[in-house]
């Protein structure tokens, strides 16, 4: 424990310092760049040295607002500093193209919601919906610092319509988009509140015109495709920057085509079949319970891939033949839960998310594979250590992968018992599944809630039949 808050402690400390550092640098780029643009020196914006420091501690206090967000209310997101780093890529790269934008085109068109689809997108949407009106609020005041005489209503009006519009986007985000999809509702998005609140805008000044209100209204609507198209664009380069797959990225590689899908396929259809059901309910046991259902299906999906080193060793796979006959109970045994570890190196191996690689490695958790410790017993009198017969673990460490540790177990056993009984003893059935795996402490380790395994356990009974074509076999007496 005391070693836990130490490193909390050096992570705070050194996040402030790089908060810091960043607050000092951010400014300065942001100075050079409106100076250049508007044909001035760097001196001339910043002729009073105190507006410098403003401008930083500014940045700096929303900065330290977010992170202690992070720190406080999403201490899972605090592993690494990689969520850090997208946050203050996104806030360096919206500033400047906004400064850029606004300053060449209008303020109308600033893409301010490029930040929060971004951070909503590779890191968490509820961090980026409370991130995203700070952003906005601190880019005001930083454009009022940098150029005092700015038109105050088109400004607040331009930015009123990115908080809003954003909010927006980030909020539809949690659904399942394809990226064209996605591109298509943001276009609605921005024509259903940015451009009626920047022509509004319009409307609201003393001497206004027709033609301001028309064009403030096109240039929201620019504005909305102008951070999609930079979004789609940099999206891509914080991915391979910081090692990270958004829910776009995680559908592409659960496609048939990609390389490990189509080995799993040619070379283990069982294991493949399997892991195609298994990755349904493990969506929508995340969905029920407030999870990444994108990641959910991606880890199910390469949850078995390690058991392309064996793939006979596997009943799935097997067609009459069953090498284990041959072997002996603890050779059967290693090359059983060799899969997690060797599912984790295929994985890292081939470039994809380290949170699919400790899915693959920790979905068994630390259980015994019963089958071969029973078969061990009955041929040997002597004391057996259970160790030997168990899974390496780790035991799940995220709520993601405890879902598919109970989605792994209820599908083969539901694969293997049917799924042809009444709803009580079904329900039963799964229950027993779920919480033999509790009560054995394998969910120990995970965030997973009492509350959590209900909804896990309902969506489960309700998913099960229909992924089987199958009706359950309800009891008429019962009312």
């Amino acid at each position: 424990m005391k070693k836990d808050k130490s490193a909390s402690a050096g992570r705070l400390t050194f996040s402030i310092i790089l908060l810091l550092v960043y607050s000092l640098a951010l400014p300065f780029i942001m100075g050079l760049v409106h100076s250049s643009i508007n044909g001035r020196t760097f001196a001339v914006t910043f002729k009073d040295i105190y507006r410098y420091f403003v401008l930083a501690g500014i940045v700096f206090c929303m900065l330290l607002t977010i992170e202690g967000y992070i720190f406080y209310r999403r201490k899972d997101l605090t592993r690494d500093y990689k969520q850090l780093g997208v946050v203050l890529v996104s806030v360096a790269a919206c500033y400047l193209f906004a400064i850029i934008f606004g300053n060449f085109i209008s303020v109308f068109a600033m893409p301010l919601i490029l930040s929060g689809l971004l951070i909503a997108m590779l890191i968490d949407a509820r961090l980026a919906l409370f991130s995203n009106i700070l952003i906005d609020i601190t880019f005001f005041l930083c454009y009022f610092t940098v150029e005092p005489d700015i038109m105050l209503l088109e400004t607040v009006a331009a930015i009123l319509t990115q908080a809003i519009s954003s909010s927006m986007m980030i909020i539809m985000l949690r659904k399942h988009y394809t990226r064209m999809t996605f591109i298509g509702s943001a276009s609605i998005i921005g024509l259903a509140f940015a451009v009626p609140v920047a022509a509004l805008s319009g409307l609201l000044k003393s001497n206004f015109a027709w033609l301001d209100v028309l064009m403030n209204g096109v240039w929201a609507f620019v504005s909305m495709l102008l951070g999609i198209a930079l979004f789609m664009v940099i999206l891509p380069l914080l991915e391979n920057l910081f090692g990270m797959f958004s829910d776009f990225r995680l559908e592409e590689i659960c496609s048939p085509e990609s390389r490990l899908m189509k080995r799993l396929s040619s070379e283990a259809p069982g294991t493949y079949n399997h892991s195609l059901a298994v990755g349904n309910l493990a969506q929508a046991c995340a969905i029920k319970i407030g999870e990444n259902p994108a990641l959910a299906k991606a880890g199910a999906y390469y949850h078995d891939v390690g058991k392309l080193k064996n793939p006979l060793c596997f009943t799935e796979n097997q067609s009459g033949y069953n090498p284990h006959d041959d072997y002996i109970p603890e050779v059967s045994v290693y090359m059983i839960t060799d899969h997690t570890g060797y599912g984790a190196e295929l994985i890292r191996k081939n470039k994809l998310p380290d949170e699919i690689a400790d899915i693959a490695l920790q979905h068994h958790g630390t259980t015994p594979v019963q089958y071969f410790l029973n078969k061990a017993k009955s041929i040997t009198d002597e004391q057996l250590a259970r160790e030997q017969f168990c899974y390496p673990g780790p035991k799940p460490q995220t709520r993601v992968a405890g879902i598919i540790m109970i989605a792994d177990t209820v599908e083969a056993a539901t694969r293997a018992q049917g799924a042809d009984r009444d709803m009580r003893a079904f329900r039963e059935f799964i229950h027993n599944l779920i919480y033999a795996k509790a009560n054995s402490g394998q969910f120990s380790e995970c965030p997973l809630t009492f509350k959590d395994l209900q909804d896990i356990e309902d969506t489960l009974v309700e998913t099960i039949p229909s992924l089987y074509h199958q009706r359950i076999k309800y009891n008429i007496k019962e009312k």
